[in-house]
């Protein structure tokens, strides 16, 4: 709960510094820029995890966040400058109150689907019904307050409201098949910890290289194309795994998983800019938020959808031994391919060119007023 509190509290405000330094025209770069450690942990943090695994004890998975926490102390006392709160600031409790609780219970009833053989056990329905009336009373206090913890208005901007469904969607379709990867490393192919780390690496690998290419085209002609063939490139990727047995060929595995980091680098920056694009910098920090609560929500409940569509395959192919383990898996990542292709109706309604260019011409048109109001 402490670290949770704390990421809480970070994330949000970092994303609020980065997006109103890096104005409107250059989202893209800023993102594609500050993405890079997150892109780097596919390639590192398995191998890593691997390490820590087969060489010392489970407990250093947490003792190396601390070294991690010192740096960023330090970094932060020296580099941040001072900020004084608004006149008009002031903490929603009562929205506090419902939306941090609501999201709690709700990602917890999540994880325990694929304990308890699916989303009908009261274990799961319990908790994700509490928080879903908690949702619905935050909803109906954010509409009616003032100054609320989070401006729900915010989703009338149509490209806001495609990125914060494509970011749950991300979550469920697309990073759910990262609790699928590894697993079928040391499930089917008898890969050790370390092992599996390694041969996952090349999806970073391929993360990087859309990287920069991402950032900058999302400047240019908007995220919808880029969106749309990260999209295509993540399936195709994926492809080579619903085929895969046994004995597939590792560097077929590799290269495949290479396409496939490189249509998660496509839609990963994209998606995040497009969130920002044509918002006010007061109505930045309500999107900060928004989308780290989507990201939260729709990776729980893509690890869970997966975790329990895992199981049941399973299930369903004990007979067939190693072999059929391998089916099923083969079918969960068929189910991968499925609901990736599911998350491009809402990429249709990212902004383009035209609609990047369009606000743009609006916002310099607000800039020139409001110049010339100081002037006169």
């Amino acid at each position: 709960m402490l670290q949770g509190i704390g990421g809480g509290l970070m994330l949000p405000v970092l994303q609020t510094l980065l997006v109103n330094a890096a104005g409107p025209r250059n989202l893209g770069k800023m993102m594609s820029l500050v993405s890079l450690p997150a892109l780097l942990g596919p390639i590192l943090g398995p191998v890593i995890g691997g390490l820590i695994l087969s060489q010392l004890s489970w407990h250093w998975i947490f003792w190396v966040n601390i070294p991690f926490c010192v740096a960023g102390l330090v970094l932060a006392w020296r580099n941040l400058a001072p900020t004084a709160p608004k006149k008009s600031s002031h903490l929603d409790v009562v929205g506090l109150a419902l939306l941090s609780p609501s999201l709690a219970a709700m990602i917890y009833g999540l994880s325990q689907a694929g304990n308890h053989g699916g989303f009908g056990n009261s274990a799961v329905l319990l908790p994700v019904g509490i928080g879903a009336a908690l949702l619905a009373g935050f909803v109906v206090h954010a509409l009616r307050a003032k100054l609320p913890l989070l401006d729900l208005r915010l989703f009338a901007v149509r490209s806001f409201t495609a990125s914060n469904v494509l970011l749950f969607l991300s979550g469920l379709s697309v990073y759910g098949a990262m609790l699928l990867l590894p697993l079928y490393e040391q499930q089917v192919r008898g890969q050790s910890a370390l092992a599996a780390g390694l041969l996952l690496a090349p999806q970073g690998l391929g993360m990087l290289l859309t990287r920069g290419y991402a950032g900058r085209l999302t400047d240019r002609i908007g995220a919808r194309p880029i969106v749309l063939v990260g999209f295509l490139l993540t399936m195709a990727g994926t492809l080579a795994y619903t085929q895969a047995g046994v004995n597939t060929n590792e560097l077929l595995l590799g290269a495949s998983l290479v396409v496939r980091g490189a249509g998660l680098g496509a839609v990963t920056i994209p998606v995040m800019a497009g969130a920002y694009l044509g918002l006010k910098p007061n109505q930045v920090p309500h999107a900060s938020i928004a989308t780290r609560i989507t990201s939260q929500l729709g990776g729980a409940f893509g690890a869970a959808v997966f975790a329990l569509i895992l199981q049941t395959q399973l299930a369903a192919q004990a007979a067939g031994g190693l072999v059929g383990r391998a089916t099923a898996f083969d079918n969960a990542f068929w189910w991968s391919i499925g609901l990736t292709a599911l998350a491009i109706i809402p990429a249709l309604f990212l902004p383009g060119r035209r609609e990047v260019a369009s606000i743009r011409a609006e916002q310099a048109q607000e800039l020139a007023t409001q110049v010339g109001d100081v002037r006169g």
